[in-house]
């Protein structure tokens, strides 16, 4: 298991001591759990350094003092819940580990985030693991036989604002290319415009995430990155996101709790479910979440999120910063319009 516990005394002791705990782990992909007594005992000084540049993830357990805190890339205040994190690290550690320096090392400005996040996630899309899921899925997944040519977004005014509906319900909204291009389209005119824009999905769901049945189609990962880019949709959110309102229901995984952290305000009916299942693939996230996520609940959010795989509930997703309000679903378009107008 690529899981390292330091002896209290030995984070004490400073980075050289740790270094040379880890010089037989060379190579690997390692997550480093720090007990928080050795970090209360440690020179901050000394040992601050080495957790901005350290090629592992770390990860804190128990009460740290604030500033130590800040400086790891994930910290949980016991050990149960440290175990499980670990746990969902080993599914995937060259994935969980990107992630990890990905947001550590998060320059400045959305846009500079979402090119080094897109270069992370084409890069594992040529590793073992993303190839060991395509591997799986070639003989689990049964093919869709969705075959509708309905409209995937609907643009429309309704007391005043201007909605944008996500109409897969069957799929539960999920992203495929035609969804993504109706979407940057309709995000792309709006961007031209002024007022407030409320974004919400049809039926169970606001939105599951991307296709899987249309992951790893594009012949390339590196072309694959550029077409990340040239359609963007967190880049279509981020350009509106100071009059956007997100309303999210049922399943909100993966790109839709990515787009939805960006805007600036997050509704959630207390029914819905919050995820980022990428581990899973052995992938990071790849539509803002390493961007939007950290901007909005701090990266030990994102990671947490992450590293353990399941989805958690609109209340502790509104104790993370994830959403900022969990409503009754029967409140959730009066809400999002209430806000919408406060904007």
């Amino acid at each position: 298991m690529p899981v390292v516990d330091l002896d209290p005394g030995l984070v004490a002791a400073g980075p050289a001591a740790v270094d040379a705990a880890l010089a037989d782990r060379i190579g690997e992909p390692l997550l480093v759990r720090i007990p928080a007594d050795g970090l209360a005992g440690a020179d901050e000084g000394r040992l601050r350094p080495w957790l901005r540049t350290a090629p592992v993830a770390t990860l804190g357990v128990g009460e740290a003092p604030r500033a130590a805190r800040d400086a790891l890339d994930c910290w949980v205040g016991d050990a149960a819940t440290a175990d499980r994190l670990a746990d969902g690290f080993d599914r995937a550690p060259l994935a969980a580990l990107t992630a990890a320096l990905l947001v550590r090392a998060a320059p400045t400005g959305v846009w500079p985030g979402l090119v080094a996040e897109s270069t992370a996630y084409s890069m594992l899309q040529g590793g073992p693991e993303f190839a060991a899921w395509r591997a799986a899925r070639s003989t689990t997944a049964p093919a869709s036989t969705e075959a509708d040519n309905a409209p995937r977004v609907r643009v429309h005014a309704e007391h005043g604002h201007t909605v944008v509906t996500l109409t897969r319900p069957a799929r539960h909204n999920a992203i495929d290319v035609r969804m993504r291009d109706e979407l940057d389209a309709a995000l792309g005119a709006l961007a031209e415009t002024r007022g407030p824009v409320i974004l919400r999905g049809e039926g169970p769901s606001w939105c599951s995430g991307g296709d899987l049945g249309e992951f790893a189609t594009f012949p390339d990962p590196v072309g694959a990155h550029v077409v990340r880019l040239t359609r963007s949709l967190a880049g279509r959110v981020h350009a509106i996101e100071r009059r956007l309102v997100v309303a999210v229901h049922g399943a909100c995984l993966g790109a839709g709790i990515e787009l939805a952290a960006f805007a600036a305000r997050v509704v959630a009916a207390d029914d819905a479910r919050i995820g980022l299942p990428e581990l899973g693939l052995g992938l990071v996230p790849g539509a803002g979440g390493t961007v939007s996520i950290p901007r909005r609940a701090g990266r030990a959010a994102l990671l947490r999120l992450l590293w353990a795989g399941d989805p958690i509930d609109a209340h502790r997703a509104r104790r993370w910063g994830l959403v900022d309000e969990v409503v009754p679903p029967s409140r959730l378009v009066e809400r999002s319009h209430e806000l919408a107008a406060e904007l």
